[in-house]
């Protein structure tokens, strides 16, 4: 017996034995809520106001919406971690241009690695028959095709004057799903149960970041998107549609966590 416990305790000193090859999976009282704060050119965004893109259009937005889910917390070590079930929220702009998520029953432990994604995952994307959030009575499911816009821009593209056109912008499909992590946070839910997380949602550089217009096209994080170039079939799935994808995974920025 004696053999077999110096067998095991060298085992553990080659492989390690700790905790942080197991996942998370026990809830606990833990409370995060997750602050929204949608802007646009570093001031709050404001419907049917006019604005210009990082290609000199001009235009205005009068509905904006995106499906967060998915959201994953992971330990200091950043490979424990925690998924927490069925995490679809719908992001929208309704009397003010913030909005929260709160995630309840969350482990009692400490994290440094916030993950979520845009969009609607494979698994939930093609089953429309659903309540909450994902209920298609929220207007984020097609209504030609079983599966949901992953975010929505509606609004006016001002051409001069006196003409306009619609600008619209559905985008879904497993093509633009994407994942948006913030590393090294401090995330104490051990020791504060309660605390809020305050994201800033930067809505223009869904069109490209204005900011990077002497930055070289190969070395800028967002991609310059050209109304004139625009057709139906990229609104809805076409290469422009990634683009888009690529520029919305890049639109959040993490400014503060307190505790309540």
């Amino acid at each position: 017996m004696k053999q077999i416990f110096l067998l095991l305790l060298f085992s553990c000193f080659l492989i390690g034995c700790d905790s942080h090859k197991e996942t998370f999976d026990a809830a606990g009282t833990g409370e995060l809520t997750i602050k929204f704060n949608l802007i646009h050119d570093d001031s709050s965004l404001t419907y049917n106001k006019e604005y210009i893109n990082a290609l000199s259009q001009s235009y205005t937005i009068s509905d904006f919406r995106f499906y967060l889910s998915n959201v994953v917390l992971r330990d200091t070590s950043a490979t424990n971690y925690y998924k927490i079930p069925e995490s679809y929220h719908l992001i929208e702009m309704i009397d003010q241009a913030d909005t929260s998520i709160v995630l309840t029953g969350l482990p009692n432990r400490a994290f440094s690695e916030l993950e979520f994604s845009v969009g609607v995952d494979n698994s939930a994307n093609y089953n429309t028959d659903q309540i909450g959030d994902l209920d298609p009575a929220n207007g984020m499911a097609w209504n030609w095709d079983t599966g949901y816009k992953f975010m929505l821009v509606e609004g006016l593209r001002l051409i001069d004057d006196t003409n306009s056109k619609g600008l619209v912008y559905h985008i879904g499909g497993d093509a633009n799903y994407r994942t948006v992590k913030f590393s090294g946070k401090e995330i104490f839910l051990n020791q504060n149960s309660k605390q809020e997380i305050v994201l800033d949602v930067h809505v223009d550089f869904i069109f490209g970041d204005k900011k990077e217009a002497l930055v070289p096209e190969d070395q800028r994080k967002t991609n310059f998107i050209d109304f004139n170039n625009d057709t139906d079939q990229d609104t809805m799935f076409g290469p422009n549609t990634q683009l888009i994808a690529d520029n919305y995974a890049q639109m959040f920025e993490w400014k503060d966590i307190f505790s309540k």
